[in-house]
């Protein structure tokens, strides 16, 4: 079962949640969280991968975020605590509440940040925390604060416009842009997850709210990230793409202050791939994660 054909509804507070599930329903619970403008199904070809490795081992329960793919959007700010508060409302709604059943975490870019934070949040729910391509958002410059709130009072005057192509094709050639790294095949697939017809006239129109491309009036502060992975008792998995232009986002001796806040930690890079890696080489990923879970049980 693909996690692209298989979609259902939840509420979760006041949003309507579109969650993907795929594997074996009775399975060990690990929740699949994509970053910024992908979706859920972004991991299909992950599952595949995973489940040729451990068939019937998992069940794969991968939201779209809100404001992302079928999620209801807000058409406003996105606070970046609320994504923390979705999490746990979908983890109590699919597996249980309390520490219970403890899940593991797989999260790509914004998706892993959202997964660590929560880890050293809610530690006693999170058995095992792998994340792809993340951990990497620069610090913030107290100096960008007078614009960063400026900017934001002027979208709420002017909001943001969603994006919208001309065709599939040109939707394709852009996302090709941006990740040259990828096949036809898997910008092809991008494409089709994350855009949608528009009105049957062949454009296609962004399936992501356009408010997240509005930066909010406070950023990322390193040492409230830090102070937090700090209580994180999970085994944690670092996977990144050996030529993801993510690595040049914090310089190397940053990233291992970083990681070095968590208490067991181990660090793997795919060479030759980029920030989407879980996409671009499922298998090479899949061994790593398979490996990982083997070694912590």
């Amino acid at each position: 079962m693909s996690l692209i054909d298989n979609i259902t509804f939840h509420t979760l507070g006041p949003l309507h949640y579109a969650v993907r599930e795929a594997g074996n329903p009775e399975g060990e619970p690990v929740l699949l969280l994509h970053g910024l403008m992908d979706t859920g199904a972004g991991f299909d070809a992950l599952v595949a991968a995973i489940e040729k490795r451990s068939p019937e081992r998992y069940r794969f329960i991968a939201p779209d975020w809100r404001g992302h793919g079928a999620t209801e959007a807000i058409h406003d700010s996105y606070w970046f605590p609320d994504y923390l508060l979705d999490l746990e409302r979908l983890l109590d709604k699919l597996t249980g509440r309390g520490s219970a059943n403890p899940v593991t975490l797989v999260a790509h870019s914004m998706g892993g940040q959202i997964a660590s934070l929560y880890a050293g949040t809610r530690p006693e729910r999170v058995a095992r925390l792998i994340t792809l391509d993340s951990l990497n958002v620069p610090d913030s410059d107290p100096a960008n604060v007078p614009d960063r709130y400026r900017g934001w009072l002027d979208a709420h005057a002017n909001p943001p416009i969603t994006k919208v192509y001309e065709d599939l094709e040109t939707a394709i050639s852009r996302i090709g842009r941006r990740y040259p790294e990828l096949s036809a095949e898997q910008t092809d697939f991008l494409a089709r997850q994350w855009t949608a017809e528009e009105n049957e006239t062949g454009r296609r129109q962004m399936r992501v709210d356009p408010w997240h491309r509005v930066a909010l009036p406070y950023a990322f502060r390193a040492s409230e990230a830090m102070a937090l992975w700090r209580e994180v008792t999970a085994a944690v998995l670092c996977i990144d793409g050996g030529d993801s232009p993510a690595r040049y986002f914090c310089d190397d001796a940053e990233m291992q202050r970083r990681r070095a806040c968590f208490a067991n930690v181990t660090r793997v890079v795919v060479d030759g791939c980029g920030h989407m890696l879980h996409l671009q080489k499922p298998e090479a990923v899949a061994a790593e994660i398979c490996a990982f879970v083997d070694a912590h049980p």
